[in-house]
């Protein structure tokens, strides 16, 4: 058996061990977690992040060297910890530098579209990480909101609603940005309808009610997209907390039609665990839930290296796969040590030396920093520890069950395509806890740290 264990409190991450597989009586009781790799569940498709403009603008900020040593982190195999999923935002989202989108005010033919915007930070930043993973790439985009002449309350911030007139016009809007995309050589694979459609934020959201999404997908979305010759781009729902997780997805997909073409629910981790949402979504709706955002609020400059934020993360994401997720997408890739950049949130954009910056105390987290300061790249904890799943768990691993003796103990498993078994154990207590490791009868003792985690490969 091969482990690969993290001990922050010892500044220790990805130490490889190998230990004697079998070297525990297979009578014992106490201390055990199961691996049964026969009950086989959910396949994974993979993990990834979210290229924001903010994490763009950070990233162009680096050396040559830097930026390496950035994409290596996230997308190489072996190096790394394996990313190869992205998130983007059509238009501008609340970590972009300001707000924007890619039209003239009132244009209803779409004839001024165009995505300059993104070819400064975002496009380049894509097409660097394409290099480092390849073809696995799969990109999915969100909007935040609709141009503000669109929407009823006039503003791209503070919510309001798509305008019945501009629907199909919204709804081809979706097409240009894929095919535009598709020609700076950068496939959208899928779009989710709308970012936290009943979140009335004071950045860019629009609402939606289930109706609305359910509407808009079936009137105007779908048809827009066959006429456009894009029937393959999967489509995405909700895209918001997992508190309603399953009482949208069944009301939107009610629709047949609907139900037909939508390819996943997505969803958020802000509103608590709620991992009996997701379930329902599987069992009920036998449809694919992926988290599709998830951070913390505190930016680096306040959680610095706690570990606490990256035994949330890795919390949440075994919690997600446990409960028949299929994939996680973490927020933004990068963020300086304020939390952003990102643009005012709280009344009309001012702009400080070229960039559009929020005036509240601080931003969100994110696994790799960019210390604007020092110059210099920071990978946290909540960095490896969201590696010892992606790392480890291959695009088509299938999720096998498991059971462990203590709720300080985070566990789940997995066998890759290739047969080998991936359990990622987590301890979360202040003492040293055991662990032996029950496959098939056979028990490999090991010990869990304090606040560790581990893969162990077998």
């Amino acid at each position: 058996m091969k482990i690969f264990r993290s001990i922050p409190s010892k500044k220790v991450y990805f130490e490889e061990l190998d230990i004697e597989n079998g070297n525990f009586r297979s009578s014992v009781e106490r201390g055990v977690i199961n691996i049964y790799d026969d009950v086989v569940r959910q396949e994974i498709f993979g993990f990834g992040g979210a290229f924001t403009e903010a994490a763009a603008y950070n990233y162009s900020l680096l050396s040559d060297e830097q930026k390496d040593e950035f994409m290596r982190a996230y997308f190489d195999k072996q190096d790394g910890i394996g990313y190869s999923i992205g998130r983007t935002h059509i238009n501008s989202c609340d970590f972009s530098l300001d707000i924007y989108d890619y039209v003239e005010s009132g244009d209803k033919t779409l004839e001024t579209f165009d995505i300059s915007r993104e070819k400064k930070y975002v496009i380049p930043f894509i097409k660097d990480a394409a290099k480092y993973c390849g073809d696995e790439l799969v990109l999915f985009a969100s909007p935040w909101s609709p141009p503000a002449y669109m929407k009823d309350n006039g503003d791209m911030i503070k919510g309001g609603k798509l305008l019945d007139e501009y629907k199909s016009l919204w709804a081809l809007y979706y097409a240009k940005y894929i095919k535009a995309f598709a020609g700076e050589g950068i496939k959208i694979s899928a779009i989710s309808v709308q970012n936290e459609p009943i979140a009335i934020q004071t950045w860019e959201s629009c609402y939606y009610s289930p109706e609305d999404e359910s509407d808009f997908i079936e009137n105007y979305l779908i048809p827009v997209l066959d006429e456009e010759g894009l029937g393959d781009i999967k489509i995405i729902i909700w895209d918001h907390n997992k508190e309603r997780v399953f009482d949208r997805a069944r009301k939107v997909l009610a629709s047949d039609k609907v139900n037909e073409r939508v390819a996943a629910v997505g969803f958020h981790w802000y509103s608590g665990d709620h991992f009996d949402g997701v379930r329902l979504v599987h069992e009920v709706l036998s449809k694919p839930a992926f988290a599709s955002e998830f951070c913390k609020s505190a930016p680096y400059s306040i959680a610095g290296d706690d570990v606490s934020a990256a035994e949330d993360y890795a919390r949440e994401i075994s919690g997600d796969l446990n409960s028949y997720a299929v994939a996680c997408c973490d927020w933004n890739l990068m963020l300086d040590e304020n939390g952003g950049p990102y643009h005012n949130r709280t009344a009309k954009p001012v702009t400080v030396g070229g960039k559009v910056l929020e005036n509240k105390s601080g931003g969100c987290y994110a696994p790799i920093i960019y210390d604007t300061n020092k110059g210099e790249l920071i990978l946290t904890p909540t960095y490896y520890y969201i590696g010892h799943f992606s790392r480890f768990i291959k695009r088509g691993a299938k999720r096998v069950e498991c059971t462990k003796y203590s709720d300080d103990l985070k566990v789940s498993a997995f066998v890759n395509p290739d047969g080998t078994r991936v359990a990622v154990i987590m301890n979360t207590a202040d003492v040293e806890l055991p662990a032996v490791i029950r496959n098939n009868d056979v028990c490999t003792h090991i010990d869990m740290e304090p606040h560790s985690i581990m893969t162990a490969l077998f």
